[in-house]
């Protein structure tokens, strides 16, 4: 179940399954996290609600991984803990973070595209991905999870994967040379693009599933219909993003 919570007075979103999960902190933002607006590219100045949500949750900045996004299916592993004194540590360019140190937070950014989270509690460790038309139609999610259960030499059963809030099908309305790059790409376009409407979370969804996970949670939260609780770029145009984070203590 996908609901809000606030600590703080500061609003954010969880799933009731991974809150059950020891020593997992995870949050989804959303634009009433926000009063400060951040740049397109989401750094620049964090809204002071979110320094505070992190504060109450307890983690430092020196803890969150941030990406460069560049809408690529790149998935990089960071097998140590980047922290640092000076603040959050970026690394990329990169659409995808595997994080083996317990004490890591990936941050993904996003105003439509899918954030996701697969986690594995034993072994807790984290996966965190940003998938838009261009990461899904190059499979982010078979390469960047495929690599993760590889890694940690993790069975699928163990995995849970969770999607937050996005863009659906219902608003994503796309132009014909994107049917065509994902039939080219080998994808079943007949199940994923309805009309002129792609459906990425089914598009993520099965790449999961091709994988063997089964423990798969959506948010079922689309952001252009909600935009009064999420950001949209399709909608806005210029706009804020949200932060899926997640890690262990």
């Amino acid at each position: 179940m996908f609901y809000q919570k606030s600590l703080a007075r500061i609003p954010f979103f969880v799933f009731k399954e991974l809150e059950e999960i020891p020593g997992l902190i995870h949050a989804f933002t959303s634009r009433q996290t926000d009063t400060v607006m951040i740049d397109a590219e989401g750094s620049g100045e964090v809204a002071p609600e979110k320094q505070l949500l992190l504060q109450t949750m307890g983690l430092k900045f020196n803890q969150l991984v941030f990406l460069h996004q560049v809408h690529s299916d790149r998935v990089v592993t960071l097998n140590s803990s980047p922290a640092n004194d000076s603040g959050p540590t970026e690394v990329g360019p990169a659409d995808g973070v595997i994080t083996a140190h317990p004490t890591q937070f990936p941050v993904i950014r996003t105003a439509d595209c899918l954030p996701i989270l697969a986690i594995l509690p034993e072994q807790r460790q984290v996966c965190a991905l940003h998938a838009g038309w261009r990461g899904t139609r190059d499979r982010i999610t078979v390469q960047g999870v495929g690599k993760f259960l590889k890694m940690s030499e993790a069975s699928p059963d163990q995995l849970v994967a969770a999607i937050g809030p996005c863009i659906r099908k219902c608003c994503y309305e796309v132009g014909p040379e994107i049917w065509d790059q994902y039939k080219e790409a080998g994808h079943d376009v007949e199940r994923f693009f309805m009309g002129g409407h792609l459906d990425l979370v089914r598009a993520n969804v099965a790449q999961l599933q091709e994988l063997g996970v089964s423990q798969i949670l959506d948010s079922e939260v689309c952001t252009c219909c909600r935009n009064d609780l999420f950001y949209s770029h399709r909608r806005e145009r210029q706009a804020g993003r949200m932060w899926a984070l997640a890690g262990f203590r």
